[in-house]
């Protein structure tokens, strides 16, 4: 009695999960990493010359206000400016530092054919964006708060030109 081999039927190939990137989306995704490594270190230098701003920011003014006739500088506004300028500086620094991350994991994800380094990139890529709309819907509120306060300051104006005697 001879025996017959019947093969048992094989699991088809192992299907990639997801995404896959073509050669010409790999090529966007190296030319966005390297425009973003620019950008990040120019964000760098921007960083850093506001922070410079911000420490001599008093030195400054107090120099020029040595020319003006009025010769009357309070020291809070500049404690202001410099505290405004240190804020500015912060969050340039963030979003350079995200969008060098995204720029280098990218660019380095690709070219080793890493998509556990190009993911990680991609995420500071998200961190850098919601970064930046957090920080527009705070400016946003700030400035209908300024313009509630500028709106009550105008009113109670007009009524103390109004009413002589109203304070």
């Amino acid at each position: 009695m001879e025996e017959t081999f019947t093969p048992e039927p094989q699991a088809p190939a192992e299907q990639p999960q997801g995404i896959v990137l073509l050669q010409d989306a790999q090529a966007y995704l190296v030319t966005a990493g390297r425009w973003a490594r620019f950008l990040g270190i120019l964000g760098y230098i921007t960083a850093g010359l506001l922070m410079l701003a911000a420490l001599f920011v008093g030195t400054i003014v107090t120099a020029l206000s040595g020319f003006s006739p009025i010769r009357q500088t309070t020291m809070a506004p500049i404690g202001l400016m410099s505290f405004y300028y240190i804020l500015i500086a912060a969050f340039y620094f963030f979003v350079s530092l995200y969008l060098y991350q995204f720029g280098t994991r990218v660019k380095n994800g690709v070219a080793f054919n890493n998509s556990t380094e190009v993911t990680s990139g991609l995420e500071k890529l998200k961190s850098m964006l919601k970064l930046i709309g957090v920080v527009a819907v705070v400016m946003l509120v700030l400035c209908v708060f300024v313009l509630i306060g500028v709106a009550i300051f105008v009113s109670h104006m007009h009524n103390a030109a109004v009413t002589p005697g109203f304070n």
